[in-house]
């Protein structure tokens, strides 16, 4: 029970200084890539450093893998140097006894980094959206987030409804257009089931005109109508939720949402998974480094061991962003793209660990 309180405490204390460090550097980066804005909207410095750390929780929660692979390798090879390990092998202790101590600390890092991402990043977001219109640039803040029923004012005469908008595939669904005469009256109505943008110009389907100006009726129905709308292209542009920022019910209800209009959910699925796999990948990569790191041979090298498991680690990631490259194109079903580097690399885990239980290096 000492040496796990011993060990945890190492751990954490390395992690938080490496997170912090590459915070730092991270932030630094970000505020020299920012000074534009002095010149170009006579921003202050202290303006750009308060709008850069306020981008550090969602830096945090990117960079936590990065600072977990540091931590572990420095953890274990503290211990190595200073024969620690050994000496709590050799009174009885099992080497899977120290992946259970950092299977823990990793669901602890694993569960924050989900409340971080659930909770955290989303408020703190877009806190810092409103801070770079209002104070950076000097502008109203007004905010288009939704995905769903959504209304625009056009005009002083044009209303337009819009069912689900797809921001990323630039589609429009089941649209309502108002117009109104000078007296507040609805003089014509245009609906559509579905605009399709093609890089020039809107494809709207079933596309139909109703005049109400006296007695309600229709004046156009075609299947297919192709128009250039800037109004069109403004409503795809000014939604500004960024996916990634969305919670996981806010995610589910999306795919749901998109589901019933017969829209492809598979690029919000993605991200609905990546919300439990990458916590998930901060268990995996402890458990992947503390058997690679650990020998017991007396002509080990450091910097070898250290080697190994930084190129194991950055394989993990490696393989994390090839699969989610391969569910973005379709080819893997999203679960798969999300979940087959941790089911490979958990083999990989006990196949290492059985490995050490049995002495070999």
């Amino acid at each position: 029970m000492i040496f796990n309180r011993y060990l945890i405490k190492m751990f954490f204390r390395k992690l938080i200084f490496v997170q912090a460090f590459i915070l730092v550097i991270y932030t630094s980066f970000l505020v020299l890539q920012h000074t534009e804005y002095i010149s170009e909207y006579n921003s202050s410095v202290f303006e750009i450093l308060i709008f850069d750390l306020m981008k550090m929780p969602y830096s945090l929660y990117q960079t936590m893998p990065v600072a977990v692979i540091a931590a572990t390798i420095f953890t274990v090879l503290a211990m190595i140097k200073n024969h620690e390990i050994l000496a709590y092998v050799s009174l009885g202790g099992r080497i899977r006894n120290i992946a259970a101590v950092f299977f823990g600390a990793g669901l602890v890092v694993g569960i924050f980094l989900f409340f971080i991402g659930e909770y955290v990043n989303p408020k703190v977001e877009f806190a810092r959206d409103k801070y770079e219109k209002e104070v950076i640039e000097g502008k109203e803040y007004n905010p288009r987030g939704e995905l769903s029923d959504l209304w625009v004012k056009e005009s002083d005469n044009r209303f337009i409804n819009v069912s689900v908008v797809d921001p990323v595939d630039k589609i429009l669904v089941n649209v309502v257009e108002y117009f109104y005469n000078s007296e507040g009256k609805i003089v014509k109505i245009v609906d559509f089931d579905r605009g399709v943008y093609n890089g020039s110009e809107w494809i709207l389907k079933d596309y139909k005109v109703y005049d109400t100006t006296n007695i309600p009726k229709m004046v156009d129905n075609v299947s297919s109508k192709v128009v250039k709308s800037e109004a069109y292209n403004n409503i795809v542009s000014i939604i500004n939720t960024n996916p990634k920022l969305l919670t996981v019910d806010e995610l589910d209800n999306l795919i749901n949402l998109y589901r019933s209009k017969g829209l492809n959910a598979d690029k919000y699925k993605l991200l609905f998974y990546n919300k439990f796999a990458h916590p998930l990948s901060i268990i995996i990569l402890i458990l992947l480094i503390v058997p690679l790191t650990i020998s017991f041979s007396r002509q080990h090298s450091y910097i070898t061991l250290a080697a190994r498991a930084m190129f194991a680690g950055f394989g993990f990631w490696l393989a994390v962003a090839s699969c989610e490259s391969m569910g973005r194109a379709g080819i893997i079903t999203p679960f798969l793209a999300n979940f087959i580097p941790h089911i490979i690399f958990s083999l990989f885990i006990v196949f290492m660990l059985y490995k050490k239980e049995h002495g070999n290096n």
